[in-house]
């Protein structure tokens, strides 16, 4: 006589097992396309697998997981990968909300399969317009946040227009998309020098990084470090050595634009242009959470908890860099937004990552990363290694505070 238990984990004993495995792989293939890191799918998943009564061990890197699932001999193994992942919260929200039905046992597997699939599948939730203007306005935001005039914000305006158009066209390409970064940060830099020709002088590089920030992978130096210091080494270093290949690619792209550009336009002056008023930082976290918004496909009803997530970051972990240093004033900062999402998480019953993304991007190394390989390749090497340290403690800041946060506020869900 078979044993009840043994039949139930084996997965190939029935359809009803099959399809049991299919949903825990569907399930991981859609986190892992959402940008889910290695320690959060891996905790999702075996969340997912008890709630279906399978034994599972899982193996997660940024592009592909190993699942195996069953017992003993009967155990089976799956490989999964995606070609790149993408930021959508409220796919993530939607996916949370078939894992809560899971659990109560209102859904069976067929049916969670083509919810998800369903899902996956669907078009943008915002109109192409709002596509192309959330990174210009995010852009915009960032130049203000910066210290920016009104000629720095105008320009990294169009700068970020720019960059969000060229990757709506070349991002559904897979050849192209691979140029997208460099040609990004060149066709950038040529239009810099072209403005300085027209307006008066503004700050060039200022207005430069901030119409390139949607391209600084500070986010993903961040989630590598939190990934290693959970002690995931080999998600942690491929998703660190993909960040700093972006770099890389988008600081080669700058050097060549930048110097084409000072050939027609002269060297680039550092002066900001006129000031902005004062009121105007406060409106800047307004407009950077709406950018947020639509850039991380949130729903619009999550936007005060975004700008407030924003305010944390800014304005308390700002001024604790500018008090005492940039590590502290990261570790605070994402102390806070990280409590803040895990809050959130417990009340509205929804993933913690949808405030704490929108607030760690404000605070993410991303432009001192760009800044630090720029040094270099100008062979600034002093300068460009004091950037990188500064990177890498701003980074460890960040996972320190959301560690912190999770230790001091532990989640009520694992996405």
């Amino acid at each position: 006589m078979t044993d009840s238990k043994t039949s139930k984990s084996d997965i190939s004993a029935t359809r009803e097992g099959r399809g049991r495995a299919e949903l825990v792989l569907e399930i991981g293939r859609a986190l892992l396309r959402l940008g889910s890191p290695a320690y959060r799918l891996e905790d999702t998943l075996k969340l997912v697998a008890q709630r279906l009564g399978l034994e599972g061990q899982f193996y997660c890197t940024p592009t592909a997981f190993i699942a195996a699932l069953g017992r003993g001999s009967r155990q089976r193994s799956f490989m999964a990968r995606v070609d790149a992942a993408e930021i959508h919260l409220g796919k993530l929200s939607r996916i949370h909300d078939i894992i809560e039905s899971l659990s109560q046992n209102l859904l069976s597997p067929v049916a969670a399969i083509r919810q998800i699939r369903e899902i996956m599948e669907a078009p943008p939730q915002y109109p192409v317009i709002v596509r192309l203007l959330a990174p210009a306005l995010f852009s915009s935001a960032i130049a203000m946040i910066f210290g920016g005039g009104v000629l720095e914000l105008a320009v990294a305006f169009v700068l970020g227009f720019i960059t969000g158009g060229l990757g709506m066209l070349m991002g559904p390409r897979p050849n192209l998309s691979r140029l997208f970064p460099a040609l990004a940060g060149t066709l950038n830099a040529l239009l810099v020098g072209v403005a300085l020709l027209l307006l008066p002088p503004f700050s060039a590089y200022l207005a430069l990084i901030a119409g390139l920030i949607i391209l600084m992978p500070g986010l993903s130096l961040t989630l590598a470090t939190r990934e290693l210091a959970s002690g995931h080494l080999v998600a942690g270093s491929s998703r660190m050595a993909g960040a700093l290949v972006s770099l890389v690619i988008v600081g080669f792209g700058v050097a060549l634009g930048s110097q084409l550009a000072q050939m027609f336009s002269g060297p680039w002056p550092q002066d900001i242009s006129m000031a902005i008023p004062a009121w105007t930082h406060w409106l800047s976290l307004l407009i950077a959470g709406i950018g947020f918004t639509v850039l991380f496909n949130a729903t619009p009803n999550k936007l005060g908890w975004i700008v407030l997530a924003g305010i944390l970051a800014v304005e308390v972990g700002g001024r604790v860099s500018d008090w005492l240093n940039p590590g502290l004033g990261a570790l605070v900062g994402a102390l806070l937004v990280g409590v803040l999402g895990n809050l959130y998480a417990r009340l509205r019953n929804r993933p913690a990552v949808i405030i704490q993304v929108p607030g760690i991007m404000l605070m993410v190394p991303g432009s001192l990363g760009f800044r630090s390989i720029s040094s270099l390749m100008e062979q600034d090497a002093l300068g460009g290694l004091q950037l990188a340290f500064t990177v890498a403690l701003v980074a460890a800041g960040l996972s320190t505070g959301l560690i912190l946060a999770s230790a001091l506020v532990p989640p009520k869900r694992s996405l």
